[in-house]
């Protein structure tokens, strides 16, 4: 189950060498969808994200003479969104945090398609809001967004080891959630 979560990566990470402030837009459209998709992760509103991915961008240009080449791009805005994110949870209420509309199917997408589809990101997004945040931030990273473990470690300041144990008790949690979810539809269907 955890394949059917795993998203094309972005567009190629900036090479090694320190960005400069002449790199910002080939910065900002190689990584604004991973920052967005990202700033969800942390439980912003699509709406919600843009603003918040605007604002880390805006943090970016501002922050580029400060940028280690050591650490990879990703996962420094990683780190960026996640100090946004938490200042606009902080702003909005819970409710309006969790308030989303879903979107209509397109004419292309069958109505059981387009149902199957939003269960599968209601399943997955309720599973990520019941994970701590350590593990939530692990399991999104590497199962959603395909980042290396390493490029992880960086970016939540911890070593690779307790990063793959991270991701280990996260997928074990995936799978149980998972069992529960088949087991409801049994008893449901039977």
């Amino acid at each position: 189950m955890v394949s059917i979560l795993r998203r094309e990566p972005s567009l190629a990470a900036a090479p090694d060498s320190v960005p400069t402030r002449a790199d910002f837009r080939t910065l900002y459209d190689a990584h604004f969808s991973f920052v967005w998709r990202a700033l969800q992760h942390f439980g912003l509103s699509p709406a919600q994200a843009e603003d918040a991915a605007q604002e880390v961008f805006v943090t970016l240009h501002r922050r580029l003479d400060d940028y280690d080449a050591k650490t990879p791009i990703r996962a420094w805005l990683w780190g960026m969104g996640r100090h946004v994110a938490l200042a606009e949870r902080r702003k909005y209420a819970r409710a309006e945090r969790r308030d989303h509309v879903a979107k209509p199917p397109g004419a292309s997408i069958p109505p059981d398609v387009a149902l199957e589809r939003q269960e599968a990101v209601d399943f997955v997004q309720e599973f990520l809001q019941s994970l701590p945040d350590e593990l939530r931030d692990v399991f999104v990273m590497m199962e959603i967004e395909g980042m290396a473990a390493t490029e992880v470690a960086v970016a939540l300041d911890t070593k690779p080891n307790t990063i793959y144990s991270r991701l280990r008790l996260a997928r074990t949690y995936f799978e149980r959630a998972g069992a529960r979810l088949r087991a409801r539809e049994e008893r449901a269907a039977g």
